[in-house]
Parts: C-alpha cells; sequence; structure tokens
C-alpha cells in the first residue's frame, strides 16, 4: 500500500486533487494533502472535503525563488517521511519547488501538467521529476523537445474537463505511478489493522450504493416527503422490538429528543454517567436540566443501582443508563429502583447495538432508548441516531423534538415548543436500510474477534478482560481491558503508549478525565446553557464544586486502569494474532524495563 501526498496550492487544482484521490484510494493506497496556497483555494480545499484544518505552508506571495526553494526543502524534510510519491497538482512556485525536493530526497515525484507554455523548463522542474503526465500529444511533443527522457512523460488526457473522460485519465496517471514505484511500497500491506474509519473496517459496500443510487433517482431526498427514512424507522423497530422508532441527525441529537419528550422544567435532575461522551450530556443542560453524576463500577464502567441511590434527590426526574463499549448495565436493580420512585429511564444504547439482557435486546427495557449512527459504531450512516419507544405520547413528543416541534399532519399544525431540526435525510435513510440486514452478522463477528482477543490473552495475570455479565451479553463495540498497575509499571498509560508504537491503535484512559471536570461544569457560571439550570438547583449555591473527584472512586479508578482497543467485524485471524503478541511483548518490555 503506498503513502501519496498531493501538494496543492491553487482553486483550480481542487478538481484535479478530488479525481486523483479518488482513484489512488479506490485501488487502496493512502493519501494526504498539503496546501501551500491561497486563502480561496484554501477554502474551495475545505468545502470539498480534501482537507480539515490546514494553515499555510509556502512563503508569503511575492517571496524570491531562493525562499521558496528553501521554504519547500524544509517542509520536504520534516513531512515526507514514509512518503512514497509526491504528486503537485498544479504549476505554482511553492508546489514546483517541493516535486523538485522530493525527487532531491529519492522519491517520485510527479505533475499531472496542464499544457505547457513558452517556458518548458518551468513545466520540467528543472529535470528533476521522474514521472511528469501531460493532458496532451503537443503537450508531451513539446517537453521532449526540450529534452526530457521519453520514460518521463506519459500522455493521459484531460484531468480538468470532468465526466469519465476525466477518471480514466486519473486512473491512467495512478497506474503510471504506481508501476514506477518499488514493489513493496505498491503491495498490500498485511499488518495494517482494519479500521472502523475507514472501508477496511466497515460492511459498506453494493448494498448501499444501490439504494442510496435510487434516493438520489427519487430526486427526494428531504424526509418529510421520502420512503427510506420511514422504512428504515420500521425496520428497525422490528428488529428491536418496539413499537415506535424515530430517526434523527445524531447519537446527541436522539439523547437530546428523548430528554425534551419528558417535558423536564427548569433545575430538574437527570442522573448521568461521568464516563461517556459530552454529546450525551449537553443535551440535559439544553432542556433545563442539571446532569448529576452517578459513581461507576470500577470493572464494567456502568452506573449500578447503588450509585443511583446515592445521587436520588426530590428534584430527580429522569435516570440515564448507558452501556458503555456495548456491555450491558445490570438493569434488574436499576429498573426496580427507578419504578418504586416513578423516574423514567433513558437507555443510552449508542455502543450497545445487539447486546442483551436477560434474552432480550438492549434499548428494550426504559420507557426511552437511543442508539447512534456515527461512522464508528456497529451500523452506520455516517451521522444519524435513532430513538425507540413503546409509548404513543413519548413518541409524538420525540418526533415533535425531530421536526422543529411542527405538527406535521395535524388539523391545525402550529410550532408546539422550542425545538431544532434534528432530521435525517433520505441519503442517510438509505444507507441505513441496506446496514441494517447486516447487523446481526456485525454482533457475532465481533463477539467472535473478542473471543479470540480473550483467549490469547488469557494467560495474563495483569489484565483484566472482557466478557459477557453473568445476566447478558456484551456486543463489543471496543475492547475495554484493564491493566493492573501493580503488575504493570506505568500502568495503562504505559502499555498502551507501547502498543501504539507498535502500530496498534488504542485508547488509554478512553477519556482524559471525568467529564464533571471538564471546563464547562468547572466553569458552569460562564454560560447561559450551564448557568440559567443551576440558578433553579441547590447545586448551584457557588459553596463548593459541583461535582468533586473524591466522591466517584469507582470512575477514577476504571479511567487510571483502562485501554481501549477498537476492533470491527473486518478483523481476521491474522489481526487478532498480531494484536495479541504485540500486547504480550509490551507487557513484557514493561516488565523488563
Amino acid at each position: 500500500m503506498a503513502n501519496i501526498l498531493f501538494g496543492l496550492e491553487r482553486q483550480y487544482e481542487v478538481q484535479v486533487a478530488i479525481l486523483l484521490l479518488d482513484a489512488f484510494a479506490a485501488a487502496g493506497h493512502q493519501t494526504r494533502v498539503a496546501w501551500f496556497g491561497d486563502a480561496p483555494g484554501l477554502d474551495a480545499a475545505r468545502r470539498a472535503g480534501l482537507i480539515g484544518a490546514a494553515r499555510h505552508e509556502g512563503p508569503a506571495p511575492g517571496t524570491t525563488k531562493a525562499a521558496v526553494a528553501a521554504a519547500a526543502a524544509s517542509f520536504a524534510a520534516r513531512e515526507l517521511h514514509g512518503i512514497d510519491a509526491t504528486i503537485c497538482c498544479g504549476d505554482g512556485p511553492f508546489a514546483l519547488a517541493l516535486a523538485i525536493a522530493a525527487a532531491a530526497n529519492g522519491q517520485l515525484a510527479v505533475r499531472p501538467c496542464r499544457r505547457p507554455g513558452n517556458d518548458p523548463q518551468h513545466h520540467l522542474l528543472d529535470h528533476a521529476v521522474a514521472l511528469c503526465g501531460v493532458e496532451h500529444a503537443a503537450a508531451a511533443e513539446r517537453l521532449r523537445r526540450a529534452g526530457v527522457p521519453a520514460e518521463h512523460l506519459i500522455e493521459i488526457g484531460d484531468l480538468a474537463g470532468g465526466g469519465a473522460a476525466a477518471a480514466g485519465a486519473a486512473a491512467k496517471l495512478v497506474e503510471a505511478v504506481l508501476q514506477r514505484l518499488p514493489a513493496a511500497a505498491v503491495a498490500p500491506t498485511d499488518d495494517r489493522l482494519p479500521s472502523d474509519g475507514d472501508a477496511s473496517g466497515r460492511t459498506l459496500g453494493e448494498d448501499e450504493v444501490q439504494l442510496v443510487a435510487a434516493a438520489i433517482r427519487s430526486g427526494t431526498l428531504n424526509s418529510t416527503r421520502g420512503t427510506f427514512v420511514a422504512g428504515f424507522e420500521r425496520d428497525f423497530a422490528t428488529w428491536l422490538g418496539k413499537k415506535h422508532v424515530i430517526a434523527c441527525a445524531s447519537g446527541s441529537a436522539a439523547v437530546h429528543c428523548a430528554i425534551q419528550a419528558l417535558q423536564l422544567t427548569a433545575g430538574d435532575e437527570v442522573i448521568t454517567t461521568p464516563i461517556t461522551d459530552m454529546g450525551a450530556l449537553t443535551p440535559i443542560l439544553y432542556e433545563g436540566a442539571v446532569p448529576v453524576f452517578a459513581d461507576v463500577d470500577p470493572r464494567t464502567l456502568n452506573v449500578t443501582a447503588d450509585s443511583i441511590q446515592a445521587q436520588l434527590t426530590d428534584r430527580t426526574r429522569a435516570i440515564i443508563v448507558t452501556h458503555l463499549f456495548g456491555l450491558p448495565a445490570e438493569l434488574d436493580a436499576i429498573l426496580a429502583l427507578a419504578g418504586r420512585r416513578g423516574i423514567p429511564v433513558i437507555e443510552d444504547a449508542a455502543q450497545a447495538f445487539g447486546a442483551t439482557h436477560r434474552g432480550k435486546k438492549i434499548g428494550g427495557f426504559g420507557q426511552l432508548a437511543a442508539f447512534s449512527l456515527q461512522q464508528g459504531k456497529h451500523i452506520t450512516t455516517g451521522e444519524g441516531g435513532l430513538v425507540a419507544t413503546d409509548d404513543d405520547a413519548l413518541a409524538r413528543r420525540v418526533f415533535l423534538a425531530v421536526n422543529k416541534a411542527w405538527g406535521y399532519g395535524d388539523q391545525k399544525p402550529d410550532h408546539y415548543f422550542p425545538a431544532l431540526n434534528y432530521r435525517l435525510t433520505e441519503l442517510q435513510g438509505a444507507v441505513g436500510r441496506a446496514q441494517l440486514p447486516k447487523l446481526d452478522a456485525v454482533v457475532q463477528r465481533r463477539r467472535e474477534v473478542a473471543a479470540a482477543l480473550r483467549h490469547g490473552l488469557a494467560d495474563q495475570p495483569a489484565l483484566h478482560l472482557p466478557q459477557d455479565p453473568p445476566h447478558g451479553t456484551h456486543s463489543y463495540w471496543k475492547f475495554a481491558f484493564f491493566v493492573d498497575p501493580a503488575q504493570v509499571p506505568g500502568g495503562a498509560v504505559a502499555l498502551g503508549k507501547r502498543m501504539q508504537q507498535a502500530g496498534i491503535n488504542c485508547v488509554p484512559r478512553y477519556i482524559q478525565k471525568p467529564a464533571f471536570e471538564c471546563a464547562l461544569f468547572q466553569d458552569w457560571q460562564r454560560s447561559p446553557v450551564t448557568s440559567l439550570p443551576l440558578q433553579r438547583s441547590a447545586r448551584g449555591d457557588g459553596k463548593r464544586p459541583l461535582f468533586e473527584r473524591r466522591d466517584y472512586p469507582g470512575a477514577v479508578r476504571a479511567l487510571d486502569e483502562v485501554v481501549v482497543l477498537p476492533l470491527n467485524e473486518r478483523y481476521e485471524p491474522r489481526h487478532v494474532d498480531r494484536v495479541v503478541a504485540g500486547i504480550r511483548t509490551a507487557l513484557q518490555d514493561l516488565g523488563r524495563g
């Protein structure tokens, strides 16, 4: 698998870069983009999704050629390690200087040039470029007359023209580049672990393509008039065994709409976990309520009936139970406690598709349940969420919360309360409908991978490995294991660092601190979103911090000792073997250290 760097400098190069990036990705190679140019081009590249927050790498306009060359050489020295080829998509001075620097470093430097003008040397990069793809035969002939060796030239066709011809030109250039790279660079690598961030670890395929194409051909991409989102909702309700499912824009939106359906009042309290994504906490504040954190079991990272009981007050109006990493919380005691107090339970099942409690799917126990369809979840629509309930009135309220509280279908519709547009699109609904039939197999495969990891590490006394709880089954969004710091010098952080150095992606500690230590809770008076709810709560008297670390020994210990290892349904035995070997080696090295 080759690593390709794209150097872009001008706005018109964005279209060419997109073509080539797509072609390299289709061939299974990694790419990244460095931007060196003007602000309009930088904005265009960002809009096209080529780059995120990029900095201006090149010298200021008007700088001397010597300064441009020096800046390019400096960038090359910093950034070109591990790059197999550098492609400069245009003819700006920095991109050209970068190509020369890359070639000087022994890399393949490529320029898919436009028609050369009267200065062929400008297009030849001082003869330092190993390959120059040109658009037309006349351009190639002019470069040959200028002395460019024939093996450096290939006529590729017009990259900027768009359509099938441009795509064909891009494929031709990619083929020419790969033919000139060492075999070791081009060959697929066996040691890269599948990632849920791209196709290597996802089940996306032709089924999704066909349904998305059907959605596009329908001409209706808005879910209020389309059929794909509604069909996805029905399909998921059947899979989960719930009466109502309402789709929305994200897992955070799902939590927000579930909370909004409860019609809380200012200062009400919602008990939740301190180990979760902030997107599951800020919706509580936006509904005028106060998040109250219950401690977690240090080996499950889930809240318990006892830790919830310790936080109950006469202002408690809801309990959110998060099934972290796909491990189901012990719901029997929690539901009994909530039932005695008449407090509704919201299950945060974002990470727990297909996990079970007493033989029944997680998401089927609370008055409401929220799921996430974000890129890394068991099934994905890129972003998206789902809210499930059996209660007709709650379902109606969730539907309104997704749709700006507009009563679609009502005899006299109105905007009944403050709400946002949280709708899922038909394109996402189409992907969801194609993903859902794969879900059970995804969960089963993840369980098999987890079992293989557990078997390979079972003889390591310093590790506490995840497994099914007595009351249910784990669906393994991640493989979260614990490291005994008394046996491993440096504990989870040291082991995680060794794993990362070995190319095994992992996250020691999961989150760096409990949620209540984040700035928005520590400095809660700075924003009306946090300060207004607390003005109606005794917790906001200002005499002490809202929550203190000493009251959460389970959460503190869990974060100190946990290493979160990604896994997915694309893992093969060789991937499991590599991870197991990497962890065992890291443990041995730390023991010797």
